[in-house]
């Protein structure tokens, strides 16, 4: 893609290519607050794409989690369009079936991105992933131990889930929130290392751009 046509115009093109979103077509967005999920929201409503938005609230972070909610809601009022919010007890389900946290909140938020997406008649629902989660994804299947499956990273269609922001790096779409000064919540988990996409994200990455500072555009 051409680096010098607008995050706008990318992701229109993006989406025409890979056959995504469209005027056409109702999409679903899972939108989180974070910054990567409220510029997949303006992208969607400047490209005048119809949209709803879905939030979970995992009740993980005391007042945060609320907080993010609250955004949300104020982003759907701004842009005039429906938005499902839904609590769950995370703690309680993953204790429940024997699993991790990240794992259970995987979970309950794709089983019910799929019951919004079947009982609302949406064409697809659609997250926010980048060109940055696809590179982490990569080093992460590679380091856990993967085949030639696993270093394809994040695809970019996956039964009725798209990510039509996997053309995008996190530079890019950190200057488009400040061009723009779109309001957006940061995650407080994402700066804690004892994730190994955190440490890949904060350690690895940084070390690489040094060697290639193209990276992401290399990778893509």
């Amino acid at each position: 893609m051409n680096k010098n046509k607008t995050l706008l115009q990318k992701f229109i093109e993006f989406s025409a290519e890979k056959r995504l979103a469209s005027e056409k077509k109702q999409a679903l967005l899972t939108v989180s607050g974070g910054i990567d999920s409220v510029i997949m929201c303006n992208l969607f409503h400047q490209a005048k794409f119809p949209f709803a938005i879905a939030h979970c609230n995992f009740q993980l972070r005391g007042n945060e989690s609320d907080g993010d909610e609250d955004l949300v809601k104020k982003i759907a009022k701004k842009y005039e369009v429906k938005v499902f919010v839904k609590k769950f007890e995370t703690e309680k389900y993953a204790k429940e079936k024997n699993i991790s946290i990240q794992l259970a909140a995987r979970e309950l938020r794709y089983n019910w991105f799929e019951e919004l997406r079947s009982e609302n008649e949406f064409q697809f629902v659609a997250t926010a992933h980048h060109l940055n989660d696809n590179i982490e994804t990569i080093f992460f299947n590679l380091t856990k131990g993967t085949g030639i499956r696993g270093l394809r990273g994040i695809p970019v269609k996956q039964g009725n889930i798209i990510r039509p922001m996997l053309f995008a790096s996190r530079e890019e779409i950190e200057t488009y929130q400040k061009e723009n000064k779109l309001e957006y919540r940061e995650d407080s988990s994402n700066t804690n290392d004892k994730y190994t996409r955190n440490k890949i994200r904060h350690h690895i990455i940084p070390l690489l751009k040094e060697i290639n500072p193209s990276l992401e555009h290399t990778f893509a």
